[in-house]
């Protein structure tokens, strides 16, 4: 599926290429509006940016131990402590012990406290629905494999920025 860009013909490479620099730059501003976003709905809840982006996880992968929350979002063992303390004391996360450690706590989102909040995302995925809507299947199924391979890349990138530490 991929196309080696130098066998193509001068006018279709020049093209191809300007095409990859609008992709880049608009991924960029993509990027940016998104990160906006997630901002100000955090405002709307209270919470800080991290927050949100931990009961995100915690909602996309599932519960899971502090120390898996911090190596996640790339935070120190006293930054997780205190963030869980937050959430938990929004009574948005449970700490529950670890069935087999008793050293570790799971932390879980608390479900229902999440339902009774107003859900500031809903008009976002609403605007995306109407949008994706627009899209034939063919269209479809190209979008999620080029998020998938994006958030990919986005998690090898995040792995090596670490490793440089």
């Amino acid at each position: 599926m991929s196309t080696n860009s130098q066998n193509l013909p001068g006018k279709e490479f020049d093209s191809r290429q300007a095409l990859i620099e609008q992709l880049q730059t608009l991924g960029e501003a993509a990027s940016t509006e998104t990160a906006l976003f997630h901002q100000a709905a955090a405002d709307q809840y209270g919470l800080g940016i991290t927050d949100m982006k931990t009961l995100s996880i915690l909602i996309q992968e599932g519960s899971m131990t502090a120390g898996e929350i911090g190596k996640r979002l790339g935070l120190t063992s006293g930054s997780v402590t205190t963030l869980i303390d937050r959430l938990e004391q929004q009574e948005l996360v449970k700490r529950q012990p670890h069935a087999k450690d008793r050293r570790k706590v799971i932390i879980t989102v608390n479900q229902e406290r999440l339902a009774a909040e107003t859900n500031v995302y809903r008009s976002m995925g609403e605007a995306f629905a109407t949008l994706l809507g627009t899209y034939t299947t063919e269209q479809l199924e190209f979008l999620v494999q080029f998020y998938q391979a994006s958030i990919e890349v986005t998690k090898q990138e995040i792995a090596k920025l670490a490793s440089s530490d």
